[in-house]
């Protein structure tokens, strides 16, 4: 620690910043200061994992919002220059005793997931979770413990040259269901974002494909708002197996539903040709929407700018024509890409 201190490496620096406030409250890194957090990992683990906790270091009872942003967190540079996971570096936040809301990057183990602690957190104040990189079955893991959630935003990320026994080519419906299932007494607003990317070897984004059921969300009966790619809930063509209804595949009491054309770069998409199709599924369950989803009040399509062409037309008109049918709320939004 001292020597990377002369060394005057950020980590170091950042770690005897936190080590000398114990009454934080909140804690927001920008990634410039978080390129390396392996000192950082060690303090933490070592104040709020360890039976025998260090008693010159704060226990951070009092620290509720954490955001840990790390740099070029997707795209070409994760893992580019270093081998090394950040996974026992963050996991230490959620032995946090008063931490409410949390935003990070979650590298998956190399490994079996192991809590870096002899027991398991108990987050309990937890509301808020803010997850990238880390895949369905690890985040399972996570969630097991935050038992109190109300507020998840999930990330799911693929790329070919970081494939492991985590890190797949298949969208597992049937894990991502069981790692929800840990809160669905709790979980009110999800929101699910998915991109795959090219690696150095490959010019074109990976093939993906689906695995299990798409009844993933019906489950979530406390659900009220849920934001989603268009493949989790119909796959990425007519064509694709083991699709239902939407009035089978969302929940019962969901107030809002926003589907959004992530994924769209894929060679497999093909919503921009089947929007006939697409406006079929949209208008069987809205026609019938007392039935299945009596609390709703409208439907959102999300599309991030600048990545492909706009919707149809015609698909655009048939969505607002079956809302003003309706009488449930249709948006359509161009969201700015960041």
């Amino acid at each position: 620690w001292i020597q990377e201190l002369r060394a005057g490496t950020m980590d170091a620096f950042v770690t005897l910043l936190l080590s000398q406030l114990p009454s934080l409250r909140r804690l927001y890194l920008d990634k410039k200061f978080t390129r390396e957090s392996r000192l950082m990992g060690m303090m933490l683990r070592s104040a709020l994992c360890e039976e025998s906790q260090n008693i010159h270091l704060p226990s951070f009872t009092h620290l509720q919002d954490v955001s840990v942003v790390y740099p070029n967190i997707l795209g070409l540079h994760i893992r580019r220059f270093t081998d090394v996971r950040n996974t026992a570096d963050v996991l230490p936040l959620f032995y946090l005793p008063s931490v409410e809301q949390i935003t990070t990057l979650v590298d998956n183990p190399a490994a079996t997931f192991m809590w870096p602690g002899k027991y398991s957190p108990n987050p309990s104040k937890l509301a808020s979770l803010d997850l990238t990189m880390l895949r369905e079955g690890p985040l399972g893991q996570v969630l097991s413990v935050t038992r109190g959630l109300r507020k998840l935003q999930w990330d799911w990320y693929y790329r070919r040259d970081l494939k492991d026994h985590s890190v797949t080519d298949i969208i597992n419906l049937d894990q991502i269901a069981a790692d929800l299932s840990h809160v669905q007494e709790t979980l009110t607003d999800l929101t699910i974002t998915a991109a795959t990317d090219l690696s150095e070897s490959a010019p074109e984004h990976p093939e993906v494909t689906f695995r299990g059921s798409f009844k993933t969300f019906s489950g979530l009966h406390m659900l009220k708002i849920l934001e989603v790619p268009i493949p989790f809930l119909l796959g990425f063509s007519p064509s694709t197996p083991n699709v239902v209804g939407l009035e089978e595949a969302l929940p019962e009491n969901i107030e809002w539903l926003t589907v959004t054309d992530d994924l769209c770069l894929q060679q497999e998409w093909e919503w921009d040709y089947e929007t006939e199709y697409l406006l079929g599924a949209v208008r069987s369950w809205l026609q019938d929407w007392k039935k299945f989803t009596p609390r709703l009040r409208g439907f959102r399509l999300l599309t991030r700018a600048n990545e492909v062409p706009a919707w149809d037309p015609e698909l655009i008109e048939g969505l607002r024509d079956i809302g003003a049918q309706t009488g449930i709320q249709v948006q359509i939004i161009e969201e700015e890409l960041k």
